[in-house]
């Protein structure tokens, strides 16, 4: 039987995205979300940094459902901002509120920054904890820009205001925020799909599995990254 670890997310997207990242790797295990544990609160994020609050989350799930337990905090953080709303990003405009108020909120804070001052990064901390009490951390971040409005249907969060400086951008197009990538563009680049690859070694040796050679990177075509301030 292949050993069974928990995503501690209420977030579905999330688990979508963990399972697609980890089946890349060609891993004998199966990944269950929270519909496939007993209910159980959530718990209170109460530290100050992503490592912190990613451990809370994972070693809740591993307490209530008896199993190897991964759980991500991440967030953006605005360098015109101070960091901010780093581990506050999904809480940013209101406990009570959702995803587009974030965004909105954020867009209105930065509406004077000029565009080469719009420099953002995305961070993504992953924490494994096992039923023996080991426990790791290891963190992914993703560098660019906050567009001037939201672009895109996909994604989630500030996906739709967000220019990753690792695209690859076509000769005479312009950059695309997060919102607008295809899943496998995304996933190439991500904040959070760098944080998945490095917990793979961790999670394989604390379950006893062989850990798998890094995939190679895949051939890009001849074009341009986007580094410089973007046409928005």
């Amino acid at each position: 039987m292949n050993p069974t670890v928990f995503l501690a997310t209420n977030n579905p997207k999330k688990l979508i995205e963990l399972r697609r990242i980890l089946a890349e790797q060609h891993l004998d295990l199966e990944v269950v979300g929270i519909d496939a544990v007993a209910p159980y609160p959530a718990p209170d994020e109460t530290e100050w940094t992503f490592e912190g609050n990613a451990l809370i989350k994972a070693r809740a799930g591993m307490a209530h459902s008896g199993l190897p337990t991964i759980a991500d905090d991440s967030g953006l953080m605005i360098d015109a901002l101070n960091g901010m709303p780093g581990v506050r990003s999904s809480r940013w405009a209101g406990p009570e509120h959702e995803d587009v108020a974030n965004l909105e909120l954020v867009l209105r804070q930065i509406d004077d920054v000029p565009r080469e001052r719009r420099t953002a990064q995305f961070v993504a901390v992953m924490a494994l904890v096992m039923p023996d009490g080991f426990s790791a951390t290891v963190r992914g971040t993703m560098g660019g820009r906050i567009a001037l409005a939201p672009r895109g249907a996909r994604g989630f969060g500030y996906d739709p205001v967000f220019m990753a400086d690792d695209q690859i951008v076509e000769e005479g197009a312009r950059p695309r925020t997060n919102a607008e990538l295809r899943p496998e563009e995304k996933d190439a680049i991500s904040h959070r799909s760098r944080a998945i690859r490095a917990i793979v070694p961790v999670l394989c040796e604390a379950l006893g599995l062989p850990v798998p050679e890094p995939a190679p990177e895949p051939p890009r075509p001849v074009t341009r990254k986007c580094s410089e301030p973007p046409v928005m």
